[in-house]
Parts: structure tokens; C-alpha cells; sequence
């Protein structure tokens, strides 16, 4: 797919108001553009959907600070990051309240800022990172309408693990998640050697029984290299086993810019927009088990100006709060 072709204009894309989209977003190997892709697809996640609630979307980065792009990514950095959340998964309203002192964002055009959780502010000694699971994020899904979990390149690992009778991986527990709809995205280069990776971790993973329809594969030319023949077969091979495979086409001036989801000609793309249809699609599968739900109050559903200290209810959109200037 040529990456210049522009989407149709269509409205917001409604989400299920009671239980939120999450996207892992996984590779088997680092360099292929695992964290621009989730960059480019929070924004357009961002853009192109709602829900009656008016929750937010937001990028949980499961990477320490020196490792990861999301903390140089920012227009707003969270007094306390995700080292400083971590400690207080224990206790459910003081999560709630540090939620707050937690949460990072990146502006966007119509006030409505994509949330970044990422490890910012002091550093806290004993934090390393986070898992890329649910056990930690958990308790951040009943504020968002999306969650795109920026995961590492070890998914592979996992899944050849699971297969030979170990733990579950990320894709696995996410799956499980009976409060949220999930869509496991699958990031990797066209290269003959990352297809091959993807083809057995794909295989791996239908192997130990997971629901491959919600499974999507989004083949990133982030170098230009373009497809070989052995590619090209490789890929047949793939789109057998997965929902939905997107082909993001060579972006010249991605790699330089330092803000990768800013860009609206960017999320006007045509590959932007199938990308974001093919996780909805492999999210909206049959309806999860409800589980019970806290009444709504200050630790459960925050009020929209409380969200983060940078966010202000303006008049003329009071259920889309904007951050306040730098």
C-alpha cells in the first residue's frame, strides 16, 4: 500500500463506552518502528474515535527512560512517571490520586491530548520498569477509551516459551483481560528474515490456541528497502494465520522528526486508516464477560478537568479537556 494516499473524511468511530480497546503493540526483533507505529496509531486512535464517556486514549510505554523515545516525545512531562505509579498499585485511591501526578501527554489539533504514561521525573530507586502486561495497567483502563501498550521485542521469546509449556506472554494475558476488548498488533520489517520471525511467532502463538482473528500484522517499510520475492511469499504465508495485515508504506521524513504522531498529513494516510480500522475490527469481537464495575466517583471516574494538572475544561468543550500552555 503507497503510504501518500489519503483517507476518506469520515466522523468519529464510536467505541465501546464500557469496555476499552487495548492494543499491544509487539515485535520479535528492535529497529523495525515498534514505537512509531504506536505513536502514529494512539494519534489516530485519538482522532478518528470517541465514546459517550469522553475517555481519553492513551500510550502506556513499558520501557525504562534511556531505553525509550516516548520521554523526548512529550509536551507535557508528568511530575511523576511510571516508577512512582508503580509503587502504589497496592492501594486503589492513592493510585487514582497519583494517577494524575503520573500522567505525560502529547498535544494534538483538537484539544484533546493523547496520554503518555511513561517513567519521567525523579527516578525511583528499585524501578526498573514495568511489565508489558496487565497486572500493572490495569488499573489505568477505566479512565481510557484505547490503551496502546508500547511493548519490546522479546514477544517472540514469549511465545515460543508458551508453546513449549511456560508462562503465557504478553499477547496471551492481555487476551484474557475479560474488562477490555484486545487487538494484538504484530510490528516487523519486510524484510525475508523479519517476515520469517513474524511467520513462526505467528505460528507459535496458533499453536498454544490464541484467537488469531485478533491478531494484525503491520508491515512497516521504515528504511525503504522495499519487499523481496522470498518476502512476498512469507506474507502469503502469514495472512492465513492473522485477522488482518497492513502494509505502512516508507515515510522519508519520519525517521527525522521528532514528533512522529504530529503530523495530520501523516494520520490522513491511507495505510494510517486501514491500520486503525484492522484494530478496531479485531477488537470488536463477541462481547467480553461483564465483570462489576465500581459506582462512579473520585477513585473510579475522574472528572475531566481532574484528569492531570495540565488539563483545563474550556467553555466551549467542557467534555474535552486541553492541556494548559507551557
Amino acid at each position: 500500500m503507497k503510504g501518500g494516499k489519503r483517507s476518506p473524511e469520515v466522523g468519529p468511530i464510536p467505541l465501546d463506552g464500557e469496555h476499552p480497546l487495548v492494543v499491544p503493540v509487539m515485535s520479535a526483533a528492535g529497529g523495525v518502528g515498534r514505537s512509531t507505529v504506536a505513536a502514529l496509531l494512539a494519534a489516530a486512535l485519538n482522532e478518528r474515535t470517541a465514546d459517550s464517556r469522553s475517555r481519553a486514549v492513551a500510550v502506556c510505554d513499558t520501557r525504562p527512560r534511556s531505553a525509550s523515545p516516548w520521554p523526548g516525545w512529550l509536551d507535557h512531562t508528568a511530575e511523576h512517571g511510571t516508577g512512582w505509579l508503580a509503587a502504589c498499585t497496592g492501594d486503589t485511591e492513592k493510585f487514582a490520586r497519583e494517577l494524575r501526578r503520573s500522567t505525560s501527554a502529547i498535544d494534538v489539533a483538537d484539544g484533546r491530548p493523547i496520554w503518555v504514561l511513561t517513567d519521567t521525573g525523579p527516578l525511583l530507586p528499585g524501578f526498573c520498569e514495568v511489565e508489558p502486561g496487565p497486572r500493572f495497567w490495569a488499573p489505568v483502563l477505566r479512565y481510557l477509551r484505547a490503551a496502546v501498550i508500547d511493548a519490546d521485542p522479546l514477544e517472540g521469546f514469549r511465545l515460543i516459551r508458551q508453546q513449549g509449556g511456560g508462562e503465557p506472554g504478553t499477547a496471551a494475558n492481555w487476551l484474557a483481560v475479560a474488562s477490555a476488548r484486545t487487538a494484538s498488533l504484530w510490528v516487523t520489517d519486510p524484510s525475508p528474515a523479519g517476515l520469517s520471525r513474524t511467520l513462526e511467532a505467528m505460528t507459535a502463538a496458533e499453536e498454544c490456541g490464541l484467537p488469531m482473528h485478533q491478531f494484525i500484522v503491520a508491515i512497516n517499510d521504515a528504511r525503504g528497502h522495499g519487499w523481496a520475492a522470498r518476502s512476498r511469499s512469507r506474507r502469503t504465508l502469514l495472512a492465513d494465520r492473522v485477522g488482518a495485515i497492513v502494509e505502512i508504506g516508507h515515510d522519508v521524513d519520519l525517521r527525522r522528526d521528532p514528533r512522529p504522531s504530529r503530523s495530520p498529513e501523516r494520520l490522513s494516510r491511507g495505510d494510517i486508516a486501514d491500520l486503525v480500522m484492522a484494530v478496531i475490527g479485531a477488537g470488536a469481537g463477541p462481547a467480553p464477560h461483564r465483570v462489576p464495575r465500581p459506582a462512579p466517583g473520585p477513585a473510579s471516574v475522574p472528572a475531566p478537568a481532574e484528569r492531570t494538572p495540565w488539563h483545563v475544561a474550556p467553555a466551549a468543550h467542557p467534555a474535552h479537556p486541553v492541556p494548559a500552555g507551557s
